[in-house]
């Protein structure tokens, strides 16, 4: 456990991430964070835009960045979370302020705005219901904007909505783990079969069977891009972008006894040691992990590719509400690039013949169907067969797009889902 209160923690993580933007989670101290402590952080971030919206509207001076996680989790705890007393949340949100050295000026401005918040409460949210859609559901215009004209206003506001509900946790059953009773607590999501919902409180460890890899943990979506790859027993497979590992674990139960065909690359060592974790605990110990580039791998070697792109995440901002704080025009352009070598490294390493799956978390269309699109121009030896996009909420999961390519082969008609 750390050795700071719960809110303090929130607040040294929150104020790390304005300065440095990189997700909490990644924060060597995330795994000590209480139930609490990840709520104000996460919860934080998921209402940034409100929260910021509010300071402003009270304010005669916009306040430091520095200082206004301070004022996110005092507001956060009065207006968004439940079972909070309003003077225990202004309390113990000024006294982790103090223990952090804040100045007293701040610590006094936060006091007088949060209780100011407390009286003029349906005032407040009177104001809040007035404002654009960006504010109300605290998302950044760019992205509000770009989804009323690739869709319409009444989908961008559907997604914006999904996202700023809770994540839940959904487990997959393995193939493993098929045959055992599956406990009365869980919920089998309504499309995937084998994914269930686990209720608030319980830790995925506290399944049966998750020591002897019964269960895995990922989202519905994530069986999209697998499903579309339909790996055979026999077949050389490559999952270029795999960790942490939760689409290698199905392809690996495609193969059968022979996941020794399966090679399972990324260019983070730390994620791939997690990566070897999970795959030891799946039972898979002869999947071939590899840390590094495509490049270091022979032409044409692989019957089926896997590539999980890097992205935007713009599909999964439920479960990374901080990722879209970080989107931009600039940072667009540069992932669509690096995407677009990936796709390149992989269509070289896939046999004559054989096929590719190009899947990503994004919902844009530059990083899905306008990518497949260009790309296919620069390669006409490669047909696209069929691809998929799954919005933010559509099947109650995350949002996802997968486009399974076919090398060599053109009499085959794309077919749009």
């Amino acid at each position: 456990m750390p050795k700071f209160s719960e809110r303090v923690h929130a607040l040294i993580l929150l104020r790390q991430w304005v300065k440095q933007q990189l997700p909490p989670e990644e924060d060597a101290s995330w795994g000590q964070a209480t139930p609490l402590t990840r709520e104000l952080v996460i919860g934080s971030l998921r209402h940034k835009g409100m929260l910021d919206a509010i300071i402003d509207h009270l304010s005669a001076r916009p306040p430091s960045e520095d200082f206004r996680p301070v004022l996110w989790i005092g507001l956060l705890q009065i207006l968004v979370l439940d079972g909070i007393a309003t003077h225990a949340a202004v309390f113990e949100t000024l006294e982790a302020a103090q223990k952090l050295k804040i100045p007293k000026a701040q610590v006094g401005y936060a006091n007088g705005l949060l209780r100011n918040v407390i009286r003029t409460r349906g005032e407040l949210e009177a104001w809040l219901a007035a404002q654009p859609p960006a504010v109300r559901f605290s998302h950044p215009e760019l992205l509000v904007k770009r989804w009323t004209e690739t869709w319409n206003a009444e989908t961008a506001a559907s997604i914006c909505e999904w996202n700023q509900k809770r994540a839940a946790t959904f487990a997959r059953l393995t193939q493993r783990g098929r045959g055992h009773p599956i406990p009365a607590d869980l919920t089998p999501h309504p499309a995937f079969e084998n994914f269930y919902q686990l209720p608030r409180g319980l830790s995925p460890v506290e399944l049966p069977g998750f020591d002897e890899g019964h269960w895995y943990i990922q989202d519905p979506s994530t069986a999209l891009a697998p499903a579309l790859l339909d790996v055979q027993p026999g077949e050389t497979v490559l999952d270029a972008c795999a960790a942490p590992g939760g689409k290698t674990a199905i392809l690996a139960e495609a193969l059968g006894n022979q996941s020794e065909k399966l090679t399972a690359m990324d260019t983070h060592p730390r994620r791939l040691e997690r990566m070897q974790d999970n795959m030891t605990r799946l039972q898979f110990p002869e999947v071939q992990l590899l840390c590094g580039e495509m490049s270091i791998l022979p032409p044409d070697a692989f019957d089926a590719v896997l590539l999980d792109v890097p992205c935007s995440n713009t599909g999964v901002l439920q479960r990374r509400p901080d990722a879209r704080w970080r989107f931009s025009h600039r940072s667009l352009k540069i992932i669509v690039r690096v995407q677009r070598e990936i796709l390149d490294l992989g269509a070289s390493r896939t046999r004559p013949g054989g096929r590719l799956v190009y899947s990503t978390c994004s919902i844009e269309p530059e990083e899905t169907t306008r990518q497949i699109e260009q790309w296919l121009k620069s390669n006409p030896d490669w047909t696209l067969v069929r691809d998929q996009i799954l919005l933010p909420g559509e099947k109650q999961c995350d949002g996802a797009y997968a486009a399974f390519l076919q090398k060599n082969v053109t009499h085959l008609t794309p077919i749009r889902v």
